[in-house]
């Protein structure tokens, strides 16, 4: 019989003991523990956000409502981060689970006693099983790996990996996915233009009643007596606004309790209107998300080991440190991942600013200055050009990009910023698609960065929901990466994450242009029971049954 391990990121060092067996608790016991009999309910929660109501489906989460599917709202994810960036069960789908010996089999646990999608049909194991086969036929590149799916029980499902993924997958199928009633999405050949009334229906802990399209405001209520725990919130309000500052308005004006958004913490320059309120909390903690610059490995002179080290080694990280977090943050480390990440590698040396080695590397890579007008050629002789391409046409990303042509342009070179990718999102897209660009401006998300980090947007690999990103296809790189990919446990994975980190810093197929701190703030005079959760802030899938009226 093989020797079955029970992963609880609630207990890390419990986890990392190899073949060591931990019991995880179920939200409903979460519940209990965390509520007290003597509480008093939220009577109404208002969160704001900048993303737009545009579409109300559990299979979309681009909008102001898919934003909140991150949060076990109105459907259940599978599993979740907790605070410190490992897998919990609490407020989610799956109660517990387990891996194999060899990594190729996952058994998750539910209880579905008395748990009803917001349609009134029950949850079953057939939404389960139809589920992972709907994802797979979506060609999710997570669930395509997944050979065998089976009921082990009433409650227990059973998944077959085709390699040692299945402690991987957990951790990276914690954000985006959740059970699907079988009964509304069996009937859709494709989601992403399925708008009907029934693509709300979720089994989580709040269902939609209504919403309005020209106020931009959408309304929920809590489902009653919640099999997977007691709901401390009674209703919630989700409000859109056109930007940060009207949000913050709307906030000092009692209009709304807190701040929401996946990466796109409060601009700095709005912190004094925050700090001038002793009613609302500013919500600080520091960022795992960051900007970044990628190196076209399909394109030279980007692909050369001393070109890419003369632009690390020529960029003002000062400068770009306190454009970028306002001076709320730090230079990174040459491994280009945020201190906040599990398994960060803190001796590796920080980014600094070096005009003459930035010299040096581009005269060891024979780019000199053969005409005199100030800007190297290529080794060939002909002229060096480079172009820089943004992944987002905001003004920051711009502001970016015109602080590495003048960075640049001071050791001698030329580049161009492409205005194509300001002006049309969709070319920008195509061009990280095909790994046809040179140097380009991007970002890790907070989602992304918890599992695999910057490594997610460099390796040459395939992600998420058939995203495709880095084109550095060096094979010990591809190897550390996939050795995150095989990891069975935490311990494995920072090891394989401590390599990345280090062939960040020896080969600069990237660079991390600044540790930030990030802000969502929330009001903390009529609630209370907030748990601020690292770059994520107080709306998380435990909100829902900690937060009570004060």
């Amino acid at each position: 019989m093989r020797r079955k391990k029970r992963m609880a990121a609630a207990f890390l060092a419990a986890v990392m003991v190899a073949g060591s067996l931990v019991s995880v608790p179920g939200t409903r016991v979460l519940a209990e523990e965390k509520t007290q009999e003597s509480a008093e309910h939220v009577d109404v929660l208002r969160i704001g956000t900048t993303y737009k109501a545009t579409s109300y489906s559990v299979m979309d989460t681009s909008s102001a409502f898919g934003r909140m599917l991150y949060n076990s709202f109105v459907n259940l994810n599978f599993w979740a981060f907790d605070e410190n960036g490992q897998i919990s069960t609490e407020g989610c789908f799956f109660d517990s689970w387990e891996v194999s010996e060899d990594n190729t089999q996952l058994t998750a646990h539910f209880d579905a006693t008395d748990l009803y999608w917001h349609d009134g049909e029950p949850v079953t194991m057939e939404d389960v099983l139809f589920t992972f086969a709907y994802y797979q036929k979506q060609n999710y590149p997570w669930f395509l790996r997944i050979s065998d799916v089976e009921a082990a029980d009433e409650q227990t499902v059973r998944l077959t990996f085709e390699e040692g993924y299945a402690f991987a997958f957990v951790n990276s199928t914690n954000l985006m996915y959740g059970v699907l009633p079988k009964h509304v999405w069996e009937k859709v050949e494709d989601p992403a233009v399925y708008d009907g009334e029934d693509a709300a229906v979720g089994c989580g802990p709040y269902r939609l009643v209504s919403k309005d399209a020209d106020a931009q405001v959408s309304y929920y209520e809590a489902v009653e007596n919640y099999s997977k725990g007691e709901i401390t919130v009674d209703k919630v309000e989700l409000h859109s606004y056109d930007s940060q500052s009207s949000l913050i308005m709307a906030m000092q004006n009692n209009e709304i309790d807190v701040m929401y958004g996946y990466s796109a913490s409060l601009d700095t320059t709005l912190l004094p209107l925050v700090d001038g309120d002793e009613n609302i909390d500013r919500g600080e903690s520091q960022n795992t998300a960051t900007y970044q610059i990628m190196f076209g490995f399909n394109q030279y002179p980007t692909s050369d080991l001393n070109f890419r080290k003369a632009v690390r080694a020529a960029l003002d990280y000062d400068l770009l440190c306190d454009s970028l977090t306002g001076g709320y943050g730090e230079v990174a480390n040459q491994g280009a991942v945020s201190p906040s990440c599990l398994g960060y590698v803190d001796s590796l040396e920080k980014n600094s600013r070096d005009l003459e080695l930035a010299a040096q590397y581009l005269d060891e890579g024979g780019y000199v200055d053969v005409d005199g007008d100030g800007f190297r050629e290529l080794p060939d002789g002909s002229p060096m050009d480079v172009k820089i391409q943004l992944q987002n046409q905001t003004d920051l990303y711009k502001r970016i990009a015109e602080m590495l042509q003048i960075n640049l342009e001071e050791v001698g070179i030329r580049t161009t910023v492409d205005e194509e990718t300001i002006a049309n999102s969709d070319y920008a897209t195509q061009l990280r698609m095909e790994g046809t660009y040179e140097i380009y401006i991007s970002m890790t998300t907070v989602g992304m960065a918890t599992w695999g980090g910057i490594a997610n947007y460099l390796a040459d690999v395939t992600i998420t929901s058939g995203q495709h990103f880095g084109t550095y296809a060096d094979e010990d790189y591809l190897a550390a990466y996939n050795g995150i990919l095989y990891s069975s446990s935490y311990e494995e994975y920072m090891e394989e994450f401590g390599k990345i980190q280090e062939m960040n810093a020896s080969d600069c197929p990237g660079i991390a242009l600044a540790i930030m701190e990030t802000f969502y703030p929330y009001r903390t005079d009529r609630i209370t029971g907030w748990t601020n959760y690292p770059a994520w802030g107080v709306i998380n899938p435990t909100t829902w049954y900690t937060a009570v009226a004060k």
